[in-house]
C-alpha cells in the first residue's frame, strides 16, 4: 500500500489493491479509497491532458512534452467503503464510486456510481442493486458450494 500512498492515494483499512495503476502528474493526482475494498488490475486516471491539444492557454511553455509544460484537467477519484472493482476497469477523473458497490471487470467508469449498486460496461451503467447481487450469489453458493 505504501507504493499507492506515495502516488497520492488515501486508503482505508482492510483494503487490497492488486496490480493497479494510478495516474501521476507533476501537479499530483488525488485518490480517496475507503475501507474493505478490493481493487484488482484497475487504472485510476485522475487527470486528462487532452484539452491541451485544443486550448493553447493550457500550454505553459514549449516544448509542450516536457514535465509541467501543460495544465491538465485534474479531478480526484473517490471510492467508498465495501467496493469491489474488477480487473481491467478504468475509472476516469472526478468519478465518485459509492459504498457497497461492485464494478464488473473491464468497465469504463465515466460517471458516478451510487451506493448499493452493481455496474458494468463501457461506459459503465448500473445493472442492479447490491441486494439482488447478493441474493443471486447466495443461491449459487447453496446450489454449487464446490465452486467457491
Amino acid at each position: 500500500m505504501a507504493k499507492y500512498r506515495a502516488q497520492g492515494a488515501e486508503i482505508g483499512e482492510n483494503t487490497l489493491l492488486i496490480e493497479c495503476k494510478l495516474s501521476g502528474s507533476s501537479k499530483g493526482d488525488k485518490f480517496h479509497i475507503g475501507s474493505n475494498c478490493t481493487i484488482t488490475g484497475v487504472t485510476l486516471l485522475a487527470h486528462d491532458a487532452s484539452p491541451t491539444l485544443f486550448l493553447p492557454e493550457l500550454v505553459n511553455y514549449k516544448p509542450s512534452y516536457l514535465p509541467g509544460s501543460r495544465s491538465s484537467y485534474r479531478n480526484p477519484i473517490t471510492i467508498g467503503n465495501n467496493v469491489f472493482i474488477g480487473w481491467g476497469s478504468i475509472i476516469l477523473p472526478g468519478v465518485n464510486v459509492g459504498s457497497n458497490v461492485v464494478i464488473g471487470a473491464g468497465s469504463i467508469v465515466t460517471k458516478d456510481i451510487p451506493d448499493n449498486s452493481v455496474a458494468a460496461g463501457n461506459p459503465a451503467k448500473v445493472l442492479k442493486d447490491i441486494e439482488s447481487y447478493k441474493t443471486n450469489y447466495y443461491e449459487i453458493y447453496k446450489k454449487y458450494p464446490e465452486r467457491f
